[in-house]
């Protein structure tokens, strides 16, 4: 008679199925802490010379700082892995994820308007009003500076909040160039004549938000857009890898009639 036992390897095969039973999603485990996923997706926008305002700026302002944040991290369809959209934070989300394109195309084919940046991520927010500050940064570069500079804080305590703390530079404008698509060039070419800020224009606010709602903040010279809806994480994808199991070992019974002629 012979005794069978299970090998080691078939009793880790049964823990690790019992143990992902056990184990919360990521959406139940971030619930119990007081986190929650989110869709985050803003939209800057200048308002054109054709807007008149009535409203003054400093001419020339001083050199200003503002909270630094989180740089997006770039998402390439060609390099990048795409599981990782659905479970990683602080993704720059491609366009097909995006939920406010049409209001984007609506701003890009408007001669009212410029648009400066349009920016979508999945990130967790927690209850405690402690504020996520992301790096936001858009439009020409001159003189070492870019005509949108600033970032974003989002917290949530009883309400979500957004936190603006925005920059639209204005650079001394280029009497030589010929047309503003010219002047585009130069700017887009680094060729900073005085490296200044002429004008700049801050749009600084805290404003209590509803998720699902797209909410619009103006300004006389930017507007911005800025919608949060929570999110649902897709568990981690784990590549199967494959054991080789050996023969699962025998016990002989010693005390069984020798079978030896």
């Amino acid at each position: 008679m012979q005794l069978r036992f299970l090998s080691l390897w078939q009793l880790l095969a049964r823990f690790v199925v019992l143990l992902s039973i056990l184990q919360p999603s990521l959406a139940l485990a971030a619930n119990e802490k007081g986190e929650t996923w989110y869709q985050v997706e803003i939209i800057v926008a200048q308002r054109t010379d054709r807007s008149t305002t009535l409203e003054t700026f400093p001419f020339q302002p001083a050199p200003i700082s503002w909270r630094g944040g989180r740089t997006l991290t770039p998402f390439d369809p060609e390099t990048s892995n795409r599981n990782e959209l659905e479970n990683v934070e602080f993704i720059n989300l491609p366009s097909d994820l995006r939920i406010l394109n049409n209001e984007a195309r609506m701003l890009e084919n408007n001669a009212d308007y410029n648009l400066l940046a349009h920016k979508s991520w999945r990130q967790i927010i927690k209850g405690n009003k402690a504020i996520n500050w992301i790096d936001i940064n858009g439009g020409y570069a001159w003189g070492g500076h870019q005509q949108l500079e600033g970032s974003l804080g989002f917290s949530k305590g009883r309400f979500l909040h957004v936190h603006s703390e925005l920059h639209l530079n204005q650079f001394p404008s280029i009497q030589s160039a010929s047309s503003q698509r010219a002047k585009q060039r130069l700017f887009s070419a680094g060729q900073s004549l005085v490296p200044i800020v002429e004008t700049r224009y801050s749009l600084i606010q805290r404003r209590k938000m509803r998720s699902k709602e797209l909410h619009y903040i103006d300004h006389p010279k930017l507007v911005l857009l800025v919608k949060i809806i929570p999110f649902t994480p897709a568990e981690p994808i784990l590549e199967e890898v494959e054991v080789k199991v050996e023969d699962e070992p025998t016990l002989v019974d010693l005390t069984a009639p020798s079978t030896v002629e």
